[in-house]
């Protein structure tokens, strides 16, 4: 029977399976002869029905997903009356996902029948919502009982609040599924609920979106949003400044999950209420503004397209007007316990120093800087990375009220050129390029002063056995008195819930008093940290870089450890940008001295040095003249040179364009001198 195969695959223990059997059933019924079509369709009712009632929970989610369709389907109006009873009795469902099944044919029933379906179940949902919150353990904030126009809420919950208890996914049994019903209810009801909007729904939702467990939360606020959908107006309108007040505590959440939920709210609450939007600036544009560079993507993408929604051409001068505000708000952010909010708080203190009116954030600048001073110390790279960004941003705006800090500045920019982390200390050195590009003579030489120290260090580099990985890796394991950051595997108390990826986690690590996070830097780590900083100098004292040079051979010839490939990647990515930098002149006598470590490099193995000295070898050929670089090599470098793949072959021959050019205007030469002679004649 066709119905067999459909029914069978509802019971199955696999979800994928039962929902394949969803699909297949509504084929079936779609698919059928119009004369046959209603039998069956009463035979699939009659076995839904059964399944509902069923003793295991993955027959009755099977049945309940299968009602779904049937109910949109139209054809057995009783089987809808006799579905809500059923609906009714399993809301409370031993099995979430049966709980969130009974919600999707609340759906299908609110679509079908529209209100009747809200007034018949309105007292038992909302009394499952209300024993949720009753239920919990750790109960809410008592003034948001009475959170609402009403009963004005006396006492906004405080962040800590909100984020004290349990954050896991174990919460109230029902009171997050129940929410989640209520809210396909009303998206199944449309506009005809608009008229069923009270206070009593109003003060129980926001109740939920300062609840301790982060689902209840994340669902909390996706009903809101429906529920701002339906509201009407002068509800939106005298409740708005508290609603705006959970919204923004909900946007600068813990967890982008949550954030990400509140941002959907926020969209709706703004574009509803568009005509009085600029109210709640305030309170929401500070985290709207900082969601746009949240790690987690797409929150981020989701807040930037909020963001043209609701401000338009208008976002630059709102920040503007409120950016005390704003800046205080990212301040705050700079401190908090998840590393992805921290780094988007430096992003965005960046760019206030970028695009904001220096005579409007004149004043705040100390300020900002003294937070990127503080987040320049925190345990997470990424963040430091940020602030560093930031700070060059305040270089090339403020180079005044940098330069009050110069010495502070100086001493953790070069502390940073041997960060554990390679895009640390590169950024560290991009860093203080623009510094010396702005401050010139004292810079400079504090610049020198720190190269003639830290590029040989690599010579020192002595290997040390690996505890984890091997010797290709043994740089990245944490020494014995390493800090808890990085280098070894998170603890279940780290964890926090010990179910979940420490990567996917907040950071709950204090802010650091040093820079030493992990373990001490490597001496190979500073002389890289040097050869990015050598590259800064070479364009802005060339005539002082040069002198390095040497020290770049030395580098070059004193293999024998671990990371000298990973060194040599970054040599040869950066010499020959240095050496264009320093000239043909400067540059030519040293090249020879270089050639034997790059070809050894090109056969090395490691793939990464191979392209990296490929590259370095063909730019060369470039810049000095594949002639003059010819004549350097000896038969063995000839051949891989002519055989290598990773050696740009137009290097070797010269520019296309440059030769064709040449042969023109050769060709014009002994024609003018031939018509010449022809004229003489």
């Amino acid at each position: 029977m066709e119905l067999d195969e459909p029914m069978g695959k509802l019971t199955d223990r696999m979800q994928i399976k039962r929902e394949h059997g969803v699909t297949l059933l509504q084929s079936v019924l779609s698919n059928a002869d119009p004369l046959r079509r209603q039998e069956l369709w009463a035979i699939a009712t009659q076995r839904v029905k059964l399944l509902m009632s069923a003793q295991q929970w993955e027959s009755r989610h099977g049945g309940f997903c299968a009602a779904k369709i049937l109910v949109l389907g139209g054809q057995q109006m009783a089987f809808d009356d006799e579905l809500l009873p059923l609906a009714t009795l399993h809301l409370e469902d031993t099995e979430p996902g049966v709980r969130l099944a009974v919600g999707e044919c609340l759906y299908a029933l609110g679509k079908v029948q529209g209100i009747s379906v809200y007034d018949s179940i309105k007292d038992r949902l909302l009394l499952s919502i209300q024993n949720g919150f009753d239920g919990d353990l750790i109960s809410g904030d008592e003034s948001d009982q009475d959170a609402f126009e009403e009963s004005p809420v006396k006492k906004m919950p405080s962040v800590k609040q909100v984020h004290s208890g349990q954050n896991g996914a174990m919460g109230s049994r029902c009171l997050e599924t129940s929410v989640k019903a209520l809210q396909r209810l009303m998206e199944g009801c449309g506009e005809s609920f608009q008229d069923h909007v009270t206070s009593q729904l109003w003060q129980l939702l926001l109740k939920a979106l300062s609840h301790h467990n982060r689902f209840v939360r994340e669902t909390g606020f996706l009903c809101v949003s429906t529920l701002c959908q339906f509201s009407p107006m002068d509800v939106l309108k005298d409740n708005g400044g508290l609603i705006a007040s959970y919204l923004a505590l909900g946007l600068s959440d813990n967890w982008s999950q949550v954030r990400y939920a509140a941002s959907i709210a926020t969209r709706t609450f703004m574009r509803r209420t568009s005509e009085f939007k600029s109210d709640f600036f305030s309170k929401l544009l500070p985290a709207m503004c900082l969601n746009r560079y949240h790690g987690a993507e797409g929150l981020r993408l989701y807040s930037q397209e909020t963001w043209q929604l609701v401000m338009g051409s208008t976002g630059r001068e709102e920040v503007a007007k409120y950016v005390d505000v704003v800046l205080d708000y990212y301040i705050v952010q700079s401190t908090a316990q998840n590393h992805l909010v921290k780094e988007a708080a430096c992003h965005c203190m960046a760019e206030l120093l970028w695009k904001i009116d220096p005579e409007r954030i004149g004043s705040l600048v100390p300020r900002v800087l003294t937070t990127l001073m503080s987040c320049f110390k925190d345990p997470s790279w990424a963040v430091r990375d940020a602030a560093c960004s930031a700070m060059r941003k305040a270089i090339e705006g403020y180079p005044e009220e940098m330069k009050k800090l110069m010495p502070q500045l100086f001493d953790m920019w070069f502390a940073h050129l041997a960060d554990n982390v390679r895009s640390v200390r590169e950024n560290s050195a991009f860093t203080l390029g623009s510094a010396m590009r702005c401050f010139q003579g004292e810079a400079i030489e504090m610049a020198v002063a720190v190269l003639q120290e830290v590029l040989p260090q690599a010579k020192n580099q002595v290997d040390k056995p690996c505890c984890c990985h091997g010797s290709l890796h043994a740089t990245q394991c944490a020494s014995p008195g390493a800090g808890p950051h990085h280098g070894r595997p998170p603890s279940a108390e780290e964890n926090m819930d010990g179910a979940l990826s420490s990567n996917l986690l907040p950071k709950l690590a204090e802010r650091c008093d040093d820079y030493g996070f992990s373990r001490k830097s490597e001496p190979w780590e500073k002389s890289e940290g040097g050869i990015y900083l050598l590259r800064e100098l070479s364009v802005v004292a060339p005539d002082r870089a040069a002198k390095f040079l040497p020290a770049l051979v030395q580098l070059a010839q004193s293999s024998g450890y671990v990371e000298y490939h990973s060194l040599m990647e970054t040599l040869y990515r950066l010499l020959p940008f240095i050496a264009e930098k320093l000239g043909k002149k400067t540059f030519k006598p040293y090249l020879e001295l270089f050639i034997d470590p790059l070809f050894s490099a090109l056969t090395c193995g490691q793939r990464l040095s191979e392209n990296a000295s490929g590259y370095c070898v063909s730019k060369l050929i470039s810049f000095i003249g594949p002639n003059i670089f010819k004549a350097r090599l000896d038969s063995n470098q000839l051949a891989i040179l002519q055989s290598s793949p990773l050696i740009n072959a137009h290097s070797m021959t010269g520019d296309i364009g440059t030769l064709l050019t040449s042969c023109i205007i050769t060709s014009s030469m002994f024609n003018a001198t031939l018509l010449h002679m022809i004229v003489l004649q």
